[in-house]
């Protein structure tokens, strides 16, 4: 309870702040002259890579002997963005209901379905950090000093994604015991839990992990064009290398647990960034929430519809019949 109010002041705080130094007004008058086209593209857009993110779940979930189809795990991806809009939880809470979802029913088991989640993303991290890296090194404008470690920091998230295929067989024995000796306790269960899921990521074939991450590189080209389409109905002059290396870096540091849903975060790190591109601080967070409306608040009402209407029909995405073991 203490980090979800921690969690809300920073986003309470940042927003407070950009309010205090940014013509409110001006926010208002470019959100209005806004292409809509541009903003519906975005919105396609945004739900392309959803699609995208949904195939690399479900390609993770078959390497764990798991057969689910891709329209489940990306109606249980927009559930998750559905709920997260009223429950102040964040991307953790985002991460439990899809665990919940894809562990709690016949043919789903936990273990699976915390390897999937956990490779999910770290690859989604590593890809962020790669496509990011690679459009500020072909990106001639200069950028603010300290993105290259942070892009670089992503990308390097690689390193955990291989890690557990490194850990020395005596380490293994030593949790193995250790799990052994705990029978019958909670954290005996917990342990043994996660030592199947890093065994699980051990064993999975190179080609499975590169394959993950070459899925988890392309839902990063529609991600990059959500930012390049509002950005050109703003009349924002950045280019798409430009965006990309930009949006890399807003998404990374939204994803860390310091506020709620990235929010003030997402907003205070554009405002600056795109100040170095002589963009104005209410461009900048209009852009923003531009932003928050075609990849949160879109998906999260999608997945709004997608409850109600299973809920009407008694069924829900993660329905038994349609989520078995592969023999």
């Amino acid at each position: 309870m203490i980090r979800v109010v921690l969690r809300i002041a920073v986003a309470v705080l940042v927003l407070a702040w950009l309010a205090s130094r940014v013509d409110l007004a001006s926010v208002g008058r470019a959100l209005a002259t806004t292409s809509p086209t541009a903003v519906l593209l975005a919105t396609a857009a945004s739900f392309a890579a959803n699609a995208v993110i949904a195939f690399r779940l479900t390609t993770l979930l078959a390497s764990q002997g798991v057969a689910v189809r891709a329209r489940q795990t990306f109606a249980i991806n927009l559930a998750a963005y559905f709920y997260n809009l009223f429950l102040p939880v964040g991307g953790v809470g985002v991460a439990a209901l899809r665990l919940q979802r894809l562990s709690t029913h016949k043919g789903g088991r936990f273990t699976a379905a915390l390897t999937a989640m956990v490779c999910d993303r770290l690859a989604a991290v590593t890809a962020l950090g790669v496509v990011g890296l690679t459009c500020w090194l072909v990106d001639p404008h200069p950028k603010p000093p300290g993105t290259f470690a942070v892009l670089l920091a992503g990308a390097a998230t690689v390193v955990l994604l291989l890690a557990p295929r490194g850990v020395p067989t005596a380490a293994r024995t030593f949790v193995r015991e250790l799990q052994i000796g705990g029978s019958g306790t909670w954290w005996s269960s917990v342990i043994g839990r996660l030592r199947h899921a890093l065994g699980s990521v051990a064993r999975m074939p190179t080609a499975t992990l590169a394959r993950i991450v070459v899925i988890s590189i392309i839902a990063q080209i529609p991600g990059v064009l959500v930012f390049v389409l509002l950005g050109q109905g703003l009349g924002l002059p950045v280019s798409f290398v430009s965006m990309g290396w930009v949006r890399s870096i807003v998404v990374l540091f939204t994803v860390l647990p310091i506020s709620i849903g990235g929010l003030g975060v997402r907003e205070g790190v554009l405002v600056l960034t795109l100040a170095g591109f002589g963009i104005s601080a209410s461009n900048a967070l209009a852009l923003s929430l531009l932003v928050f409306a075609t990849t949160i608040l879109a998906p999260g009402f999608a997945g709004g519809v997608v409850e109600g209407v299973q809920w009407l029909r008694g069924t829900r995405a993660d329905a038994p019949d349609r989520f078995t073991d592969t023999p």
